[in-house]
C-alpha cells in the first residue's frame, strides 16, 4: 500500500528532449525583481525532494503557488515580483515548486511534484494553506486538490485561479472567439501534445475542470475577458455552485491571458492582485484548527 498520495498516482513515463526553440522560449522566464518596500524575504528550499522558491512575508497562511507556462515553460524566479506583492499584502508565506516540466517529464511527472510539497505543507502547516496557480499551474493547483480528495489528505482552506486551463480537451467555443492571442488555440494544442503524450485528456487528474467538484474549499476565479480560458473558468464556477461551493468569478473586461503578470503595473493588475490578498486574509480569518 502506498505511503503517500503522489506515490499512489499514475506511474511516471519517459519523455522527450526539448526542442531548441522550447529552450529559447524557457530561457525568456527570467527572475523579477520583488520591491524592497514590500519587506518580504526570498530564499531557496526543498519539500520532498522538490527544489522550491519561497517568498516569506508573514506566516498567517501558506500559499502553495504552481506557475503556469503550458507544463513545459516557468520558473519560481519569474513569479519573484507578483509573488511577493500577495505575500506581502496576505501576510503569508509562498511556495513555487520547481515541477518538472515536458516534454522531458510528461504527464504525470509535474503533478506528482505539485502533490508531494503539498503534502508535506498539508501536514507541516498550523494554519490556512491556499493552493494557488495560473494558466497550466491553475490546472495543476486543481488536479492537486482532486489527487487529495482521493487520498484522504487534508484538503486546503481555499483554492485561487488566475486564468485557469482547466480541460485539454481544448474545446470551449472561446478558443475560436477570444481576441487575445497569447494563449490560442494552436499554442494550447502544442502545449496538451507535450504534456500528455497519449494519456487521454479526460482524465481529470489532467483535466480537473471534468473531476467531482464536491468539497472543494472556497475558490477565486479570475479571467480575462478576452482569452480564450473564459469558458474554462465558467465551467469550473457553474461546477463549484452546483456543489454547493463558495466561489468568485472575476471576469475582468478587455484583459488577455494572465495580465497581472504580463502588465504588473496597470491599475486592473493591481486590483486583482489585491482581490487575492483580501481572498487570502479572508480564509485566514476564517480558518478552524483541526481539533
Amino acid at each position: 500500500m502506498p505511503t503517500t498520495v503522489h506515490e499512489s498516482l499514475p506511474a511516471e513515463r519517459a519523455g522527450r528532449p526539448a526542442g531548441p526553440e522550447l529552450l529559447d522560449r524557457r530561457a525568456m522566464f527570467a527572475a523579477t525583481e520583488i520591491d524592497p518596500a514590500l519587506g518580504v524575504t526570498a530564499g531557496d528550499a526543498e519539500f520532498a525532494g522538490v527544489p522550491c522558491r519561497t517568498v516569506r512575508a508573514g506566516d498567517r497562511a501558506t500559499i502553495l503557488y504552481l506557475h503556469g507556462g503550458g507544463y513545459r515553460m516557468g520558473s519560481p524566479e519569474a513569479y519573484n515580483a507578483y509573488a511577493a506583492k500577495i505575500a506581502a499584502g496576505a501576510e503569508a508565506t509562498v511556495v513555487l515548486p520547481r515541477y518538472r516540466l515536458a516534454p522531458e517529464n510528461p504527464f504525470p511527472a509535474g503533478l506528482r511534484d505539485a502533490v508531494a510539497v503539498y503534502e508535506v505543507l498539508a501536514s507541516a502547516a498550523e494554519g490556512p494553506i491556499v493552493l494557488a496557480g495560473d494558466s497550466a499551474g491553475a490546472g495543476l493547483a486543481a488536479a492537486v486538490i482532486v489527487a487529495a480528495k482521493a487520498g484522504g489528505l487534508r484538503t486546503p482552506d481555499g483554492l485561487m485561479l488566475l486564468s485557469p486551463w482547466l480541460d485539454l480537451h481544448c474545446s470551449s467555443p472561446f478558443y475560436e472567439t477570444a481576441p487575445d492571442v497569447f494563449f490560442p488555440l494552436a499554442t494550447a494544442e502544442s502545449a496538451r501534445k507535450a504534456y500528455l503524450q497519449g494519456v487521454p485528456a479526460s482524465d481529470p487528474l489532467a483535466s480537473p475542470l471534468l473531476a467531482d467538484h464536491t468539497g472543494f474549499p472556497a475558490t477565486l476565479i479570475q479571467v480575462g475577458g478576452n482569452e480564450a480560458l473564459v469558458g474554462d473558468a465558467l465551467g469550473l464556477a457553474g461546477s463549484l455552485a452546483k456543489a454547493n461551493v463558495t466561489c468568485t468569478l472575476e471576469v475582468v473586461a478587455q484583459q488577455g491571458h494572465t495580465w497581472p503578470l504580463i502588465q504588473p503595473e496597470h491599475s486592473v493588475s493591481v486590483a486583482s492582485i489585491e482581490s487575492c490578498a483580501r481572498f487570502v486574509r479572508a480564509r485566514t480569518d476564517e480558518f478552524e484548527p483541526a481539533r
